[in-house]
């Protein structure tokens, strides 16, 4: 509608230079004769009469610079209409407003031609900030208006935010796993930070540490898990021991960081030590008192 609008408007400013060229070209053919009439003037002089010819030539040479000043811009203005959109033209352009959408959205098209035609198309925006939103007040060529209200976007910090989702997720996950185990598990399911790249073991203990959330082996720790010394100790054996009854699967591993290891008993379980020398001897064994920690 707007397209139309303003063709038609154009139609109404053709019309009118039309009108407008007759008398460009009438004043065009009044200088020519007054040139022409300063010229004979001139050369019908008594050339004895010197000032009265200088007087006349004076006046012609004026003449002949308004003459051409004048056909020089009616020579502009011609090119000028000779620019003027035809009838095939118009349809083209009216034909634009449908298949706008479709160039748009089209993928060959780059963001710099698009950036263009916004140029074309939007005379001016006017950006109200709120709190939460963002009022763009778009005034486009055609004199159309158009009023926008967009959510305000999201700083760097809120972008690179962690997710609750996420961290809950993490939360879940440390009373099982590392936190390398936990970055390939979200890596698995398809999340990722904020930046959109993976996660690693790094990522997920500054998310702990933010967090406030206890690792994994804190965890273990809380359940009754002991350490290798510890156990040991406890046992009265040497932790070359341990290791070796968790290769038999007396005790079972269930925590190794390269630095230390967690181990559990069998609840309801202590272990019996066989005789020295007889590899193998030691077995499970029923707790009558527990063991205190």
């Amino acid at each position: 509608m707007n397209l139309e609008v303003t063709l038609a408007v154009q139609c109404e400013l053709e019309s009118r230079a039309a009108e407008m060229d007759v008398a460009r070209r009438q004043h065009v053919e009044r200088t020519r004769y007054e040139a022409e009439l300063a010229r004979r003037r001139y050369m019908n002089v008594d050339p004895d009469n010197r000032l009265v010819a200088n007087t006349l030539e004076a006046e012609w040479n004026e003449r002949l610079r308004i003459h051409g000043e004048a056909a020089a811009e009616y020579d502009r203005r011609v090119q000028e209409q000779a620019a003027a959109l035809d009838e095939a033209a118009r349809r083209r352009i009216l034909e634009l407003a449908e298949q706008f959408p479709r160039v748009w959205n089209d993928p060959r098209v780059p963001s710099a031609e698009r950036k263009r035609i916004l140029r074309l198309l939007v005379e001016d925006v006017t950006l109200l900030k709120g709190q939460t939103t963002i009022t763009a007040n778009v005034r486009l060529s055609g004199g159309a208006t158009r009023t926008l209200v967009l959510p305000r976007p999201l700083s760097i910090a809120d972008i690179r935010k962690v997710k609750a989702e996420i961290v809950a997720q993490v939360d879940q996950l440390l009373n099982h796993y590392g936190d390398h185990e936990i970055a390939e598990i979200l890596n698995s399911r398809g999340f990722r930070t904020g930046q959109g790249i993976p996660f690693d073991a790094r990522k997920i203990h500054r998310i702990r540490k933010t967090h406030n959330l206890s690792g994994h082996s804190n965890r273990l720790r809380r359940l009754g898990m002991l350490t290798t010394r510890e156990l040991a100790n406890h046992l009265h054996v040497s932790q070359a021991a341990i290791q070796k009854w968790g290769r038999q699967g007396l005790i079972k591993k269930c925590y190794h960081d390269g630095l230390r290891d967690l181990w559990e008993v069998p609840a309801g379980h202590t272990i019996v030590k066989g005789v020295a020398g007889r590899a193998g001897s030691a077995h499970l064994a029923a707790i009558v008192t527990p063991i205190s920690e």
